[in-house]
């Protein structure tokens, strides 16, 4: 093969539902290429693409692989993305990486809910599409019912082939774009054979709909077409290159990847139908020390911007940087700078990913795709380039978390180490937070699922050799008053020598909601010596720092320091803190306190059908309606205030409810008092829990 040009590379992210054969697709297409020299199985975990034992182990991807072949002197880089819901940040890797996409669905199972999520984020960037229809071989695969099943996607998808055959009879397929039939060798490839006598008669009406959608895509072919009622086939095949790259054509196609059939002819239109780097829409950069804009195009000679669209790190096999050059050429020794941090990085090894292997490379072209070895402060997102002509993209965005546990080391001697590596997952994982609650002491992993998170749980244990544990998060609860109350207490002990004494009286009283803490000194006199106030005040802090009723902070008080006394020898700053924290602690249970939780506002998206679960599910919740109204593609948007304590098993239920199909965004409102029928058990919980920690 002469020397790579971006015109003669495609880069194809493979979506759909989980199970719908991507992965098997995917390594069919290496196989028919020559990439590998056998076909490997996702059930037996012996594809090039699910190489990690937790894809294996649950027979899903779980991470987005990469690996390439060459197909009419075209170099193809296929993205094979998870299709379960909780790796959608996968998804949106790859998309940032791919100008164009197969979105694959079962011949036996049809548009289900990956389909219907894949399409939805195909559509929202215009992503060129070619809808693969697989598992032909299977039973009950029916081409015809799944074309049913794609009426209500828009641009409505257009068939290209017609199979030959269904179920343990399907042997190939009818190109209708050519007006030719195929069978295919037991490597994938496809040799030509003449049209079925059964189908010959019906290939004319099958293509009708395909020559209406090219005719359609230009003014010139649409006249034509309405005057002459037929275009030529060049113009045909033409016309439909130009929509598939504007996303206004989706073709469909057929395969049975495990046999393999359809695959040479699938590989065929991807190089004949979906664009190259050199086609897509240039790319926007800003130089960050000009702030200076740029238009990046696929040019080798131009200054080099690169892209890391994902990132993999283990103890043993070290970190991978993925990156998509989108100007420029990258080699070994290409002097780099991360633009987005401004920061000088070293190359390690260079070379074209093939799974979890690196094939050396001597130079990556615009438009290609390479893993780099490394690379010590880069992360998904950020941007490599010239450090004479630094250029900065704009990161991919990443879905929101939607699932939250508490963490902690299954052992208190792993506790470091296990911190340690959380850091490291979460950076090769945009969709992965980490944070300290300061509130509950508690570190909060936050993700896509509770799938997600178990997986992170699995790869701590096998890449660091530590072991977590999930928990519900406890709730940030806050206590405050409702009333005023007097509290005096004096702290006295003598032990012989000098002793300790402190005497104070205080007045606890509520203030409105968000103002915080209130101190006031009204002594007159020196009751108490005015060196020994800010102890009184010091213990009356910390008392509310820790809580009364359920160790969470009292806030929203003011406290009035009234009246005391001391002792010329025993008065000591810190009996008079012992006194005020004893005080504070009495009047806030004489003032009649309460529980206050985070009220949530929610924002909801669902199928109209299952609007009224999910509000029926809100209201169970103690959520607040506030609103419903409609949204795009027979959505609907539902607005509600809810309880942080009930949210944490919304993500499930939303799931179960809408068969994964709704989505939900959350941000905090404000604290809101606990009905006494909720709080008392959270009361007593915490009261009999700290006296059994005093028992032992």
């Amino acid at each position: 093969m002469a020397k790579l040009e971006a015109a003669r590379i495609r880069n194809v992210a493979l979506l759909g539902h989980s199970h719908d054969g991507k992965t098997m697709l995917a390594e069919a297409m290496l196989y028919a290429g020559g990439a590998v020299d056998r076909l490997g199985k996702p059930e037996a975990g012996t594809t090039v693409f699910d190489f990690e034992p937790e894809e294996t182990k649950r027979k899903i991807s779980i991470g987005t692989s990469v690996a390439h072949l060459t197909w009419q002197e075209t170099k193809i880089n296929l993205l094979d993305t998870p299709g379960f819901q909780d790796f959608t940040g996968e998804v949106c890797s790859a998309l940032s990486a791919a100008e164009g996409a197969l979105l694959v669905l079962s011949a036996n199972s049809g548009v289900v809910v990956g389909t219907e999520l894949a399409w939805h984020q195909l559509r929202q960037r215009s992503t060129p599409t070619l809808i693969v229809i697989n598992k032909m071989d299977k039973e009950n695969a029916d081409f015809a019912r799944v074309m049913d099943g794609l009426r209500e996607f828009s641009p409505r998808p257009v068939a290209i082939q017609a199979p030959i055959g269904a179920e343990s009879g399907f042997r190939g397929v009818v190109d209708l774009l050519a007006r030719k039939a195929y069978e295919f060798d037991a490597q994938g490839r496809a040799r030509e054979i003449p049209v079925p006598a059964e189908m010959a008669a019906q290939l004319e009406a099958q293509r009708a709909p395909l020559v209406e959608a090219a005719a359609e895509t230009d003014d010139g072919l649409l006249e034509k077409y309405l005057e002459s009622g037929e275009l030529s086939d060049a113009e045909v095949t033409a016309a439909f290159a130009q929509g598939v790259a504007r996303a206004s054509i989706v073709p469909v196609l057929a395969t049975a990847a495990s046999r393999p059939i359809g695959i040479g002819t699938l590989l065929d239109r991807i190089v004949s139908l979906l664009p190259s780097p050199a086609a897509e829409t240039a790319a926007q950069a800003v130089n960050p020390r000009t702030g200076e804009a740029r238009s990046l195009t696929a040019d080798p000679g131009a200054p080099l911007c690169a892209l890391v669209f994902k990132t993999t790190a283990d103890p043993f096999v070290g970190r991978i940087s993925y990156v998509k050059v989108l100007s420029g050429t990258l080699t070994p020794s290409t002097p780099v700078v991360n633009a987005s941090r401004d920061h000088a990085e070293r190359l390690g090894t260079l070379g074209y990913p093939k799974g979890k292997a690196l094939e050396p490379a001597t130079e990556v072209v615009a438009g290609d795709i390479a893993g780099i070895s490394k690379l010590q402060n880069t992360a998904t997102g950020d941007t490599l380039a010239s450090r004479d002509h630094p250029l900065r993209l704009t990161p991919p965005a990443f879905p929101e978390h939607t699932y939250s546990a508490a963490v902690n080391a299954r052992t208190k001697a792993d506790e470091e180490k296990v911190n340690a590596a959380l850091v490291k997952l979460v950076d090769e994982d945009p969709t992965l937070t980490l944070h300290r609650e300061p509130s509950t002491k508690e570190t909060i992993l936050q993700g896509m699922g509770d799938v997600h998170l178990e997986v992170v749980l699995e790869k701590l244990k096998r890449k660091y050799g530590v072991e977590a544990v999930l928990s519900v998060p406890r709730v940030p609860y806050q206590e405050t008053v409702t009333g005023s109350a007097r509290a005096e207490k004096k702290y006295k002990k003598q032990s012989g020598g000098a002793g300790l004494y402190g005497h104070c009286v205080i007045e606890v009283e509520p203030v409105p909601r968000g103002t915080g803490f209130v101190w006031q000194d009204r002594i007159f006199g020196g009751s108490i010596p005015q060196n020994f106030r800010p102890s009184v005040e010091k213990g009356v802090r910390e008392t509310m720092e820790q809580g009364v009723l359920t160790g969470n902070p009292v806030v929203d008080v003011k406290v009035s320091l009234l009246d005391g006394s001391t002792h010329p020898v025993d008065g000591k700053d810190i009996a008079f803190k012992l006194a005020g924290a004893m005080a504070m602690r009495q009047a806030v249970l004489d003032a009649r306190p309460v529980l206050l939780e985070p009220i949530m506002e929610v924002e909801v998206l669902v199928p109209e059908r299952n609007m009224g679960d999910v509000i029926s599910d809100l209201n169970g919740k103690r959520g607040k309606i506030a609103g419903m109204e409609p949204s795009e593609d027979h959505m609907e948007k539902v607005k509600a205030q809810v309880p942080l304590s009930a949210m944490y098993r919304f993500p499930i239920d939303l799931r179960s409810i809408t068969q994964g199909r709704g989505s939900y965004h959350m941000t905090f409102s404000h604290y809101e008092e606990v009905p006494a029928h909720v709080a008392q058990p959270v009361i007593t919980a915490y009261q009999k829990a700290k006296s059994g920690e005093a028992e032992e």
